[in-house]
């Protein structure tokens, strides 16, 4: 067993909750992202579930922060002053499935081969890129027929572009090619699709579900 397997405990789990809802701070946050950056792929899997269950759920963040034992357990297993693993190997087995090229500044993937994560009743989603220092996804999301998203509010700018079937926006229905732009503060009414659609979605991982 590897350290980082043994390090993947339910304390580990909770600084991956804290870090990909966005409120991991300070030395924690630095301490987490060179544990990532060394190669977990165990916790970069619970990074990319949780990143999808907070974009499309609107999660509680959390605010209370980890233990002194789970701070030292962390600091044990990052192994302060030793040497770094290449960098190449940050993001190796994140989101895995699909990408044909990852590299420093360089990300070629083929959606056809990533499996669709259920994030809603009938919306499901391929995580295409995750910006974790924007808190940003990129992804393809399909709305089957019937379903409905709803109204919600954006914390940084939106963008949609409908490439299948139909999506019901503001009294509006788009069709493939159609394209939406959304200003942080600004607020999507609830949304559907009558025949079923299929998306490209750049959005803020904080965006608020309207009461």
């Amino acid at each position: 067993m590897t350290k980082n397997q043994f390090e993947h405990s339910d304390e580990t789990q909770a600084l991956a909750a804290l870090y990909a809802l966005g409120s991991l701070a300070g030395e924690e946050r630095v301490l987490f992202e060179e544990h990532l950056n060394k190669g977990c792929p165990l916790c970069e899997e619970e990074i990319r579930s949780l990143d999808g269950v907070a974009q499309y759920l609107s999660l509680s963040v959390l605010s209370a922060g980890p233990s002194d034992e789970v701070r030292k357990r962390l600091i044990n297993a990052i192994g302060v002053g030793q040497e770094p693993k290449a960098a190449s190997r940050s993001r190796e087995s994140f989101a895995s499935e699909g990408i044909l090229l990852q590299q420093p500044g360089l990300l070629i993937s083929r959606s056809e081969d990533m499996p669709w994560q259920d994030v809603a009743p009938g919306i499901s989603r391929k995580l295409l890129f995750v910006d974790s220092e924007r808190h940003y996804n990129t992804s393809l999301i399909r709305v089957r027929a019937g379903a409905r998203y709803p109204s919600h509010r954006h914390a940084d700018v939106e963008e949609i572009l409908v490439l299948e079937g139909d999506l019901h926006l503001h009294g509006v229905v788009m069709r493939p090619g159609d394209y939406c732009r959304a200003e942080p503060e600004s607020v999507h009414q609830e949304t559907f699709s009558e025949s079923g659609c299929v998306l490209l979605q750049l959005t803020s991982q904080h965006d608020q579900i309207e009461a």
